[in-house]
């Protein structure tokens, strides 16, 4: 007989100031990204997050920053397969990518990416997600 694993909900991601929070489907189905770090707090959710499954578990990237058609800033980290088996949560490690495109301002041809790669620690949990109460009329 086969026993069911649960997978987590919630991966709480750590690399020197910078804290990410992803909940693959949070309130309502729709995933939820929280940045904050060098490039200030961000917050994105569904179309906002791109999400590609490859062979190893999850690449999820977002736009930190987008000033002008001159200047893309994006976060890619890498969200392993994990299993809880009966855990309250899950540690592990994984890498992220900081990636700035510069897009020449003259008629110069080509691109200019600058990437740091990230070592990141990850916490994995399976929490309850609870939709905010209305507040009470007065």
């Amino acid at each position: 007989m086969a026993i069911a694993t649960q997978s987590p909900n919630l991966f709480e991601l750590t690399y020197q100031d910078t804290k990410i929070t992803y909940a693959p489907d949070a309130f309502g189905g729709y995933p939820r990204l929280h940045y904050a770090g060098p490039m200030g707090e961000h917050s994105f959710e569904g179309d906002q997050i791109r999400a590609t499954r490859g062979a190893r578990g999850l690449e999820i990237s977002v736009t930190l920053d987008a000033v002008s058609r001159f200047n893309t800033t994006t976060l890619t980290v890498f969200i392993p397969d994990v299993a809880l088996d009966g855990l309250a949560e899950v540690s592990f490690r994984t890498i992220g990518i900081h990636s700035t495109r510069r897009r020449p301002s003259s008629g110069a041809v080509g691109q200019e990416t600058r990437s740091e790669e990230l070592d990141v620690g990850g916490l994995a949990k399976l929490i309850e997600f609870h939709a905010p109460r209305p507040a009470a009329a007065l």
